[in-house]
C-alpha cells in the first residue's frame, strides 16, 4: 500500500492518535478518581524529569529519522543501525542517573517520599527510546499503521494495568497506589516495543537499502528537533520545583502540590486532547514537505494542516470557555475538591484560561515543523527559548501573589504559546506565502455558531453528566454537517486531502 500524499498519513496517525488518547483520558480520569487532587499532584511531580529524560534520550529521532529517510530511502538501513547504537548508550546513562539520584531529585521537589517512583520508571527510558528509533523509521517510508497500533495498545495497557493495581494498592497507602500506576507504564512500553519489532521484521530496510550515513551528517539533522523538543520538558521540569516552591510562601506543602495537580494533571489532560491532531500533523508534515521541491505544493500542505488545526482546535477552545464547570464535572466529579478548597471551582478557571492557548499551541507544532524542513534550524529553538523565558518571568513575578497564584501558571503558559507562535509565523512568511482565506473563515464562523447553538440549547434542560454527554455528542454532529454542507474545503483541497490505494 503505498501512500499518496500528506492527509492520509496525518489520517491514520490521529485515528491512533484519538483511540490511544480516549484510553489516556479515560487513564487520566480513573487515576485522579482514586488518587485525588493531592495524589495526582505527587503523580504529575514525577513525570516533568521522567520526559526530559525521555526527550534526551531520543533526542528528537522520530521526526529527524522521518526527515532523514524522507530524502532518501536507501539510507535507511544505516540509519536504523546508527540510531539504535545512539539512543541506547544515552538511555543507558539516564536511566542509571535517574536510578541513583531519585532521591536526591524527589528531595529538590520537596516530596522524598517520591523518589521510589523515579528508580521503577528508570527503565522505560530504554524502552521508549527504541520505540522512537523505529516510529521514526515507519513514519520516514510513509507507513504510519505501526505508530498508530502501539500507541494505541500502549496506552491500553497502560489504562487496565494501571487503574486495576492503583485501585488494588490505594487501600495500602496513596504511595503505593501512584506506584501501582508507575509500573504500569514500564508494562506498557514494554509491549509498544515488542509490537513496533514485530512490524520492522516485516518492513525491515531491504538488502539493496545500504547506502552509508555518516553520523555527523545525522546528527546535523536530529540536534535541531532534538533542542525543540527538549525545551518544553525542561520548562515543565523547572516548573515542578519552581511552582510548588513559590505556592509556598502563601501555601503549605500539601496545598501547593495540590493546586499543582489541578493544572498540571487534571486541566492539561483536557488541554492536550485536540493537540493529538496537531501533534499527528507535524510529524507527518516534515518528511512530506522535506521531499517535495515545489514551493506551491509546500505552501498549500501548510494551508490545509492550518484548516484542519483551526476546524478541530476552535471548537474545543469554545466550549472550554463557555462550559469549563460541565467538562470537569463530567470528567472528575467531586474528587477535585480536598484541602479545605473547592478543587473544582479552581479547575473550571483554569481551564478557562488554559483552553485558549489549544489553537496557538496547535498552530506552532506545526510551523516549527515546517521550518524544520525547510532547514531553518536556529529560528524555531530560538522563538521557543524567548517565550519559555517569557513564561518564567512572569511566574516569578506573579505567582507569589495571594490572589492570583496557581492561575499565574496557565496564564503564562498561555502567553508562551501565543509568542512562540507569533514569532514562529513571521519566520514562516520567509519561507512559505500564507493568506487569510476569507471564505474559509466565514464558513468556520457560521459552523461553530450553528455547533454552539446546538449545545447550549440541549445544556439547558439539566445540568446532568447525561445532559452534558448528549449535548456534546449533538454538538459534534451537528458542527461536522454544518462543514459538510458549507463545504469548507475548496476543490483543490479536497483533491490533496484524497488518497488511493495502489
Amino acid at each position: 500500500m503505498k501512500k499518496d500524499n500528506l492527509m492520509r498519513g496525518a489520517l491514520i496517525l490521529s485515528i491512533g492518535g484519538i483511540l490511544a488518547k480516549i484510553f489516556s483520558a479515560i487513564y487520566r480520569i480513573g487515576l485522579t478518581r482514586i488518587l485525588g487532587g493531592e495524589g495526582i499532584g505527587l503523580y504529575q511531580l514525577v513525570f516533568p524529569l521522567y520526559s526530559l529524560c525521555v526527550v534526551l534520550a531520543t533526542a528528537g529521532l522520530p521526526m529527524a529519522i522521518s526527515k532523514v529517510i524522507a530524502k532518501s530511502k536507501s539510507t535507511a538501513k544505516s540509519v536504523v543501525k546508527k540510531c539504535l547504537l545512539f539512543v541506547i548508550i544515552i538511555s543507558l546513562v539516564l536511566s542509571f542517573i535517574l536510578f541513583t539520584c531519585s532521591e536526591g531529585l524527589a528531595t529538590l521537589q520537596g516530596e522524598k517520599s517520591i523518589s521510589i517512583c523515579y528508580i521503577i520508571l528508570a527503565p522505560s527510558i530504554i524502552l521508549v527510546s527504541a520505540c522512537s528509533v523505529l516510529r521514526g523509521y515507519f513514519q520516514g517510508i510513509a507507513n504510519f499503521v505501526p505508530s498508530a497500533v502501539s500507541n494505541i495498545f500502549e496506552q491500553f495497557v497502560k489504562l487496565c494495568v494501571g487503574l486495576i493495581l492503583s485501585l488494588a494498592l490505594v487501600g495500602i497507602s496513596l504511595l503505593a497506589s501512584i506506584i501501582g500506576a508507575m509500573i504500569s507504564i514500564v508494562v506498557s512500553e514494554i509491549v509498544s516495543l515488542l509490537i513496533l519489532l514485530v512490524f520492522f521484521k516485516k518492513y525491515k530496510p531491504t538488502d539493496n537499502q545500504t547506502t552509508n550515513i555518516e553520523l555527523k551528517g545525522l546528527l546535523k539533522d536530529i540536534l535541531p528537533i532534538t533542542l525543540t523538543n527538549i525545551i518544553m520538558p525542561i520548562a515543565t521540569f523547572i516548573d515542578s520545583i519552581l511552582v510548588v516552591n513559590l505556592l509556598n510562601i502563601n501555601f503549605t506543602q500539601s496545598m501547593s502540590v495540590f493546586l499543582y495537580g489541578l493544572e498540571s494533571g487534571a486541566v492539561s489532560s483536557l488541554i492536550s486532547l485536540p493537540t493529538i491532531f496537531s501533534f499527528a500533523i507535524a510529524s507527518v508534515i516534515l518528511p512530506s514537505i522535506t521531499s517535495n521541491l515545489v514551493s506551491e505544493n509546500r505552501n498549500h500542505m501548510l494551508s490545509i494542516a492550518i484548516k484542519i488545526i483551526l476546524i478541530i482546535t476552535i471548537p474545543c477552545v469554545l466550549c472550554f470557555a463557555l462550559i469549563p464547570d460541565r467538562l470537569i464535572t463530567l470528567l472528575y466529579g467531586n474528587r477535585l475538591n480536598g484541602m479545605g478548597v473547592e478543587g473544582l471551582n479552581v479547575a473550571y478557571r483554569l481551564l478557562t484560561i488554559s483552553g485558549f492557548g489549544v489553537v496557538f499551541l496547535a498552530i506552532s507544532q506545526v510551523y516549527s515543523s515546517c521550518l524544520q524542513a525547510v532547514d531553518e534550524r536556529i529560528a524555531s529553538v530560538r522563538n521557543l527559548a524567548i517565550a519559555v523565558i517569557l513564561k518564567f518571568i512572569l511566574e516569578l513575578i506573579f505567582m507569589p501573589s495571594k490572589v492570583l497564584n496557581i492561575y499565574v501558571l496557565s496564564i503564562a503558559n498561555l502567553v508562551c504559546y501565543i509568542t512562540v507562535m507569533t514569532l514562529n509565523h513571521f519566520e514562516i512568511k520567509e519561507h512559505y506565502k500564507l493568506q487569510i482565506n476569507y471564505l474559509f473563515t466565514g464558513k468556520l464562523i457560521l459552523s461553530n455558531c450553528i455547533m454552539l447553538l446546538a449545545l447550549l440549547c440541549v445544556l439547558s434542560f439539566n445540568s446532568s453528566w447525561s445532559n452534558t454527554l448528549l449535548a456534546i455528542a449533538i454538538a459534534v454532529i451537528v458542527y461536522f454537517v454544518s462543514l459538510f454542507y458549507t463545504k469548507i474545503f475548496s476543490k483543490k483541497d479536497m483533491a490533496m486531502i484524497k488518497y488511493k490505494v495502489k
